[in-house]
């Protein structure tokens, strides 16, 4: 099954930083030069940006290429964009023990904004319908997670089978790969994985595409082993301080992703998911007071 081709809008600084952790140590270092000093690469050479970050002029060309830019040129127009949009500084800045309850409110509330906004730059709408397509098509889907990913994946779950659709779930390591090699041409498996190189989604998607099922994931980093194991990737955007680990604001991106598939798909069959609500309706009314 080929890979689907993601072009990847705007967000350039989150998607830099997605890319980072996976990046060969030269053009990682292009990159945290670049996260560090972006204002400044907008008025420098590709010379100088070589000589800042110390690596040679063919290893930014090298790191253009990989993060999904056309060119040098190209990233320093990312750049500038990030530079014309609405967000407040606040929005990056990390939490400290010095802060307040109100600092505190302020910070984390803008740094879930922020992860929004820059999930929504990066999101490729053509892997949307990607997904919603071979959700909505597949006889089953298998939804796994493991660690702090599995509440999102159990959300997932929940939200889909309102729908009507077919799906199960697996948040141990053992079952999710069991399952997996039960699946068949047709069924699906959505993996969901900040880091994407946590090693029993990535071997679980590998035997659910050896048995012909297609593979959608739900990452932070476009170049994790999860993203390259899949053939369609949704790409989430967070940045995480030291007191702020990835079950926090990165779920918030999970969740919305969530959301938009629960609604595309939702869209896909109108007359199914008014039908599945209307009896999830009738049953749920007797639990309430």
């Amino acid at each position: 099954m080929s890979k689907t081709t993601t072009k990847q809008p705007g967000g350039a600084i989150a998607r830099i930083r997605g890319l980072a952790p996976s990046l060969l140590p030269a053009e990682k270092k292009v990159a945290l030069y670049v996260m560090k000093n972006a204002d400044d690469v907008l008025a420098q050479s590709i010379g100088e940006v070589a000589a800042g970050a110390e690596v040679s002029e063919a290893t930014i060309i090298r790191f253009c290429r990989t993060a999904k830019f056309s060119g040098f040129a190209n990233m320093k127009i990312a750049l500038a964009r990030e530079f014309v949009t609405p967000l407040a500084s606040t929005l990056h800045e990390d939490i400290t023990e010095k802060d307040n309850s109100a600092t505190l409110a302020r910070k984390v509330f803008g740094a879930n904004i922020n992860t929004l906004q820059e999930t929504l730059s990066v999101l490729d709408p053509v892997a949307v319908e990607d997904a919603t397509r071979h959700i909505n098509g597949a006889g089953k889907t298998l939804i796994i997670g493991v660690g702090t990913s599995a509440p999102i994946a159990l959300e997932a779950y929940s939200k889909f089978m309102r729908l009507g659709l077919t799906v199960t779930l697996q948040s141990d390591a053992h079952l999710m790969m069991m399952e997996a090699a039960l699946l068949k041409k047709g069924d699906a498996v959505l993996a969901i994985s900040h880091s994407g190189a946590t090693i029993d989604p990535v071997e679980t998607v590998k035997v659910a595409r050896s048995a012909g099922a297609s593979a959608i994931a739900i990452t932070n980093n476009l170049l994790s082993p999860l993203a390259k194991a899949c053939n369609i990737t949704l790409v989430t955007a967070s940045k995480e301080t030291k007191f702020r680990a990835e079950a926090l604001s990165s779920r918030i991106a999970q969740s919305s992703i969530l959301d938009l598939l629960y609604v595309s798909l939702g869209l896909k069959n109108q007359k199914r998911a008014l039908v599945c609500a209307q009896k999830i309706e009738d049953v749920i009314t007797i639990k309430q007071y």
